[in-house]
């Protein structure tokens, strides 16, 4: 959530160089929202029983539960043309002593491939043969535009956001 909401709220920060547009925005999603859910199981149930149908939530984990039999589907949002859909990924660490070597592995196209066909997450790495990912894989990546998020900023700020977000905007509908 804290992804999705930060990419709402910069969005807004770019815009008008206040964070006030993003919450606004969030604050008429929370208007619309029946309910808000502690784990992925009791949403799956409530989709399922149909107490909800639509929701905004992570695609392993959609997958996951399609795989073991829910009748679950998903959507990509449509972008606007002035959306490039990028992906900023500035300020990357380098990895340093003993959790190098496991970083270099969770990086490998080796484990990058299983983590793909085992738990239903995309490569982050783009020199990944595209005829070596699962069907599913390669339609996502024909059909998804990766969103244009400064990591950074919200490393930083998305803490604080979350905060006030829960403070002041979360069931608070008017």
């Amino acid at each position: 959530m804290r992804a999705v909401w930060g990419m709402i709220i910069e969005r807004g920060l770019q815009q008008t160089h206040d964070t006030a547009a993003g919450f606004q925005w969030l604050r008429r999603l929370d208007a619309q929202t029946k309910e808000y859910v502690l784990n992925g199981p009791l949403l799956d149930q409530k989709i399922v029983r149909q107490e909800g149908l639509v929701t905004i939530w992570d695609l392993p984990d959609i997958l996951l539960s399609r795989r073991d039999g829910l009748p679950l589907s998903y959507v990509f949002q449509q972008r606007d043309a002035g959306d490039r859909g990028r992906d900023r990924r500035g300020g990357a660490t380098r990895a340093t002593a003993p959790g190098a070597s496991v970083r270099r592995v969770r990086r490998s196209v080796a484990a990058q491939l299983a983590a793909t066909r085992e738990a239903y997450r995309l490569p982050a790495r783009l020199d990944v043969p595209v005829d070596s990912l699962p069907p599913w894989a390669r339609e996502v990546r024909r059909v998804m535009k990766v969103a244009d998020v400064d990591w950074d900023l919200l490393a930083e700020r998305g803490a604080d956001w979350m905060r006030y977000w829960d403070q002041t905007v979360r069931n608070h509908a008017q």
